[in-house]
C-alpha cells in the first residue's frame, strides 16, 4: 500500500511539472509570441544602417580645473571611401579631438547628457577636417578623475 501511494505521488509530480513546463513553452510561443519581422523595424533598420568604423585612438587630457580625462574613441564614416580618405589625415582628427577635450571640465563628461553635447561636438569639430564624412563618435571607454 506504501509503495502504491509513492508511486501515485512520483507521478503525479511529474505530471504536474510536465504540464508547468507545456504550458509555459506554448505560451511564450504562440501566445506572448513577438514578430519577427515588423515593417517599423524593417524602416528603422533601412534608415540607419551603419558606416565602417574608424580607430581614432586613445586620449588622455588634462580637464579645466584640475582633473584628466582617458577615453577611447572610434567614429563611424559614410562609406569606404571616406574611410581610406580619412585614415591619412589621422594627425588632424587626433589633433581636433585634443584640442576639444582639453577645453573641458569635469562637468563636461560626467552625466549622459554632458557627454551628448561632447559627443555633437566632437562630430562638428572632426567634421571641418572630415568634410561632412563623419556621422558618428563612439567613445569605448571613459575614466575620468
Amino acid at each position: 500500500m506504501n509503495r502504491k501511494k509513492l508511486m501515485t505521488t512520483i507521478l503525479t509530480v511529474l505530471l504536474g511539472v510536465g504540464l508547468g513546463v507545456g504550458g509555459t513553452i506554448g505560451a511564450q510561443k504562440f501566445i506572448f509570441k513577438t514578430p519577427t519581422s515588423s515593417s517599423a523595424t524593417v524602416a528603422a533598420s533601412a534608415s540607419k544602417k551603419a558606416g565602417p568604423l574608424l580607430p581614432i585612438g586613445e586620449f588622455t587630457v588634462n580637464l579645466q580645473g584640475g582633473a584628466f580625462l582617458k577615453t577611447t574613441i572610434t567614429v563611424e564614416v559614410t562609406d569606404a571611401k571616406a574611410e581610406v580618405q580619412l585614415k591619412t589625415e589621422d594627425a588632424f582628427l587626433k589633433d581636433r579631438v585634443n584640442t576639444v577635450l582639453a577645453n573641458k571640465s569635469l562637468t563636461d563628461v560626467q552625466t549622459p547628457v554632458a557627454r551628448e553635447k561632447l559627443r555633437e561636438e566632437l562630430i562638428k569639430k572632426l567634421n571641418e577636417v572630415a568634410d561632412n564624412k563623419i556621422t558618428d563618435v563612439l567613445f569605448l571607454s571613459l575614466v575620468y578623475q
